[in-house]
Order: C-alpha cells, then sequence, then structure tokens
C-alpha cells in the first residue's frame, strides 16, 4: 500500500500577496510610504491583514488603490479581493457567539391586569423621554468629532504639497487655517495644501450646528529643493534659465503673501491644482498655450510670468476668477473690473444714487 504525506494546502491573503509581490521587487515599505504618501504604519497594517486598526474604509480602499499602483497590480482586482475578505471575516464574527447567549432564558409567567399595563406604558414614557434628553443636551453641548486620517502630525515630507484628510460631524463646518474646506454628506473632507519650505503648522477647525468647535494641530516639515527654492536667492538667475531653456512654454509662478488662501490653476484647459496655499508657500506651473488662475484673495497673490514680476492679481480681498496667462499677455476676463464676491450694500446704494439722478 502506497502511503502519501498529508500536506496543508493554504491560499494567501491579500496582505500575503502585496507582501510578496514587494520583496519580489525588492522594495521597502519606507520607500513605498515616501513615494506614496500612505503612512508605514498603514501599510504594515494591510499586509498583516489587521483592518480592524485602519482609518474608515474609505481611507483603506485609498491605501490599497496607492500601493497596488505603485506595484503595477491591477487595482480592481486588490480592491475585490480586499472585499471578500471583510465580507468573510464579518460573518466569521457573527457566528462567534457565546455559548452562555445561546442558553434557553426562562421568562416568568406575569399575569397582564390593565393596571399594570398602564404602569407599564407610563414607564416606557417618562424612560423615552428621559433618554431623548439626555441625548439632545448631551448633542447641543459636546463638541463635534474631528479624525484626522492624515497626514500625521509632527511629520517631514519631501514635497511642496500634503493632503489632508479626515471626518467631522456631518452637518459639520470644517477650515484649514481660517480656510473654509467642502465637507461632503458622510462628514468627509479631503483637501490638498501648499506648504511653505520648512515648519508648517496646520490648524483643523470644524464646528457644529450648536456652534461648539474642535480643533487639532498637525506640525509639518516640507522639504523640497527645487527651482522654487532658489527664486529667493536669485531671482534674476533662474528667471534667465527659465526664458533661455524654454522660450515656448508658459511659466508661471505662483506665491502667497501673509493669508491662507484657495487657488485654482487650470493649465491647457486641464485643472491641476485645487487647493489652499499656505503664507510663503510657492507653486511652478508650466504649459504649452496658456494658464488659467482663480484666487480666493486676489491681493494675496503674487505672480511671475515667464521671469517677469507681474504682482498682485489684483488690489482687492475677495475672488478674482479664470484670468489667463499666455506667452505674451495676461487676459482677464470681462469685465475688466477683477469678478469679486458681490456687496449687496453696495449695489442697493447704486441703485438709490441711479434714481436720484
Amino acid at each position: 500500500m502506497i502511503g502519501f504525506i498529508r500536506k496543508k494546502v493554504k491560499s494567501q491573503t491579500l496582505g500575503e500577496k502585496l507582501q510578496g509581490i514587494r520583496r519580489d521587487a525588492n522594495v521597502s515599505l519606507n520607500e513605498i510610504a515616501k513615494a506614496t504618501k500612505v503612512q508605514r504604519k498603514y501599510l504594515e497594517m494591510l499586509e498583516k491583514g489587521h483592518y480592524d486598526e485602519l482609518p474608515p474604509e474609505v481611507y483603506v480602499k485609498g491605501f490599497l488603490t496607492n500601493y497596488a499602483k505603485y506595484l503595477s497590480i491591477e487595482v480592481e482586482d486588490v480592491l475585490s479581493l480586499y472585499e471578500k475578505e471583510r465580507g468573510i471575516e464579518k460573518n466569521i464574527k457573527k457566528l462567534k457567539v457565546p455559548k452562555e447567549s445561546r442558553k434557553r432564558v426562562q421568562i416568568p409567567s406575569i399575569t397582564v391586569t390593565p393596571k399594570v399595563l398602564a404602569i407599564i406604558l407610563f414607564v416606557l414614557l417618562v424612560g423615552v423621554g428621559f433618554v431623548y434628553f439626555y441625548r439632545e443636551v448631551g448633542k447641543f453641548s459636546a463638541a463635534p468629532r474631528l479624525i484626522i486620517a492624515q497626514p500625521a502630525g509632527n511629520s517631514s515630507i519631501e514635497g511642496s504639497t500634503v493632503d489632508v484628510a479626515g471626518i467631522t460631524d456631518k452637518d459639520g463646518k470644517v477650515t484649514i487655517n481660517g480656510q473654509p474646506v467642502f465637507v461632503d454628506e458622510k462628514g468627509e473632507f479631503n483637501e490638498t495644501i501648499s506648504l511653505g519650505q520648512g515648519i508648517n503648522e496646520l490648524e483643523v477647525r470644524s464646528e457644529n450646528r450648536f456652534g461648539n468647535e474642535a480643533s487639532k494641530k498637525i506640525r509639518i516639515s516640507a522639504n523640497y529643493d527645487t527651482q522654487i527654492a532658489q527664486l529667493d536667492q536669485d531671482k534674476e538667475k533662474v528667471m534667465g534659465v527659465f526664458d533661455e531653456d524654454m522660450p515656448d512654454k508658459v511659466r508661471l509662478e505662483i506665491k502667497i503673501s501673509d493669508a491662507p488662501t484657495w487657488i485654482s490653476v487650470e493649465v491647457d484647459g486641464k485643472i491641476v491644482h485645487s487647493g489652499t496655499m499656505l503664507p510663503n508657500s510657492v507653486q511652478l506651473f508650466e504649459a504649452e498655450e496658456k494658464i488659467s488662475v482663480t484666487s480666493g484673495k486676489a491681493n494675496r497673490t503674487n505672480v511671475v510670468l515667464n521671469g517677469k514680476e507681474l504682482g498682485l492679481l489684483g488690489d482687492i480681498a475677495g475672488v478674482i476668477r479664470d484670468v489667463v496667462f499666455t506667452k505674451e499677455t495676461t487676459i482677464i476676463p470681462e469685465p475688466s473690473v477683477p469678478e469679486v464676491v458681490p456687496d449687496q450694500n453696495a449695489d442697493d446704494k447704486k441703485d438709490k444714487e441711479g434714481k436720484k439722478d
């Protein structure tokens, strides 16, 4: 009789597959964390399958997407396997019911009379009223929840921008260094912040409908050795390089002075930047034909076009939209006066003066 050796067959988990591919590519977790801007500890949890210790699922899928793209793996296959494993994990937890809870509980027989029924209903109404009152008072006095998923506090990055993402109450209003941030119906927010070189302090603040606030501060050290940094030291030299090396390009430098400002930049018809720029932060953009800029604060937005200092986008504290820069000209949309947030009082005053005339 032929004897067979029994072997255990074990299929690899998503984490084991990612770890195997990463090791075959001879790439460390630190390299992937630096390239994808996903913290190393989250990458380790993904490889170990510790999904319960990770941030909310929407961020886990984002981490997996960045990880898969870096390793050149099909993103859909990775996300599909993740959802399958999460489903199995949840079903297993449901099946793990303690034996004690399976024992039959004998309920003593009670004779329900009208008097007993009235007492039970009264107690239930009082209890429901108390619970409702307690919850409403708690909501009124409690601060909104504020969870920062990324970036980690007191961290250092190699680059000029960082994505600030997190969760707050569904009806919460979020600001970063005083600049309003869009919050979706789930209470989630994600904003790109342009940083100045060195230490940057970000204050994320959330306010709920009762006026209660919660805030968190994040310190980030931004290190980037680019032409932007050289501009501060030797403007004429670097701007001359721009003209000589890229004579057919549109090169635009945007620098914010002393207040956080929301900026949107469109390069050759495609939006490439939309987010808040901190004071003293600088961004460079390059186009084949034109660059269009929208700023939340025209008088805080300085521009340099192909080495030529143009100064502020405008002398107003409000919004200026769709200022177009080409190789030789700057086009401000009609009317020639920059578009600003409407001032109802000013409009009413003009109407009255017109009637007098």
